[in-house]
């Protein structure tokens, strides 16, 4: 078989789509779409379904796909071990990171990091903390930065910092908030919440829980999916916001937005750097945990 035809069929297997595996591997839809149909003759079977716009794997597919990606993964890491014998760090690595840390933390570990070792090329991924721990525990992922993690034999997980979280509003809406607010005032606000998953959402609920209050009890006026979007509704003056410092810290020293202090409410989450425990992680991965884990620390 071709590996440029299995490169192809793997790409379209994992985007589930034709032209966004073209966009992927640098290739004409049509292209993509004689790779996968040749492969399909060669072997004889149906790899996918196609129902209107929708790709979905079959049977074939399925057990295709396991195969080529060990494959690939085999032929990677053999790439790597040689040059790893005469101590030459290059190679791809897949980091996943939740909004916070892929957006905030990362960023300058991967730029000092690609700075040193120029032959290395980082793939950085971003999803909420559940989300990254499972493309962890599927393989997916070398490693990951969490603001909350899935408890799993599997996962092993080493806190990095503590993060505060805050309550902001734009100037325009706090005039309008009374001189003190209390946790039992925070159900007459208007809410721009994050999603199921979010480790945002779950220090903020579990802060709440400590005073009494549940997040049922709020009102939400926009349920959002990432820090940057609940930053944008904030702005705009659509309701009050739970998130770290560090995504607001440029607006709140302009003056577009205002920390709402408010007593009793102590709103902590921690950041872990996470990894499958039976992954094999070579020295690329290896070295930019640990410049992880020297940038990014505890009093950070």
């Amino acid at each position: 078989m071709d590996q440029r035809k299995l490169q192809a069929f793997l790409s379209v297997y994992e985007m589930k789509s034709f032209s966004k595996a073209g966009e992927d591997l640098y290739l004409s839809q049509s292209t993509i779409s004689t790779h996968v149909l040749s492969l399909e003759q060669e072997l004889g079977v149906q790899l996918f379904d196609r129902i209107g716009r929708r790709i979905i794997p079959t049977q074939a597919g399925h057990l295709l796909h396991d195969r080529v990606r060990n494959v690939f993964r085999i032929i990677e890491q053999t790439r790597t071990d040689i040059h790893d014998l005469n101590n030459h760090v290059c190679g791809k690595v897949v980091v996943g990171g939740s909004t916070i840390p892929a957006n905030y933390l990362l960023p300058m570990v991967i730029s000092d990091f690609c700075g040193q070792y120029p032959q290395v090329c980082v793939d950085l991924r971003i999803g909420d903390s559940i989300e990254i721990c499972q493309e962890v525990l599927a393989g997916n992922l070398d490693f990951g930065i969490v603001g909350g993690f899935v408890d799993h034999f599997d996962l092993e997980h080493r806190l990095l910092l503590k993060d505060k979280l805050h309550v902001v509003a734009s100037q325009d809406l706090k005039l309008d908030l009374p001189e003190t607010v209390f946790p039992e005032n925070l159900k007459d606000l208007p809410w721009i919440q994050r999603e199921k998953g979010s480790g945002t959402r779950n220090a903020f609920e579990s802060a709440m829980m400590n005073c009494g209050v549940s997040l049922r009890d709020l009102r939400i006026a926009a349920l959002v999916q990432s820090t940057e979007a609940m930053v944008r509704c904030v702005l705009a003056g659509a309701g009050v916001g739970v998130t770290s410092f560090l995504a607001v810290q440029e607006y709140l020293e302009a003056g577009e937005l205002t920390i709402i202090d408010v007593p009793g409410l102590d709103i902590v989450r921690s950041f872990y750097l996470i990894h499958h425990k039976a992954r094999t992680l070579f020295s690329c991965s290896r070295m930019l945990m640990n410049s992880v884990e020297k940038h990014i620390k505890p009093e950070a």
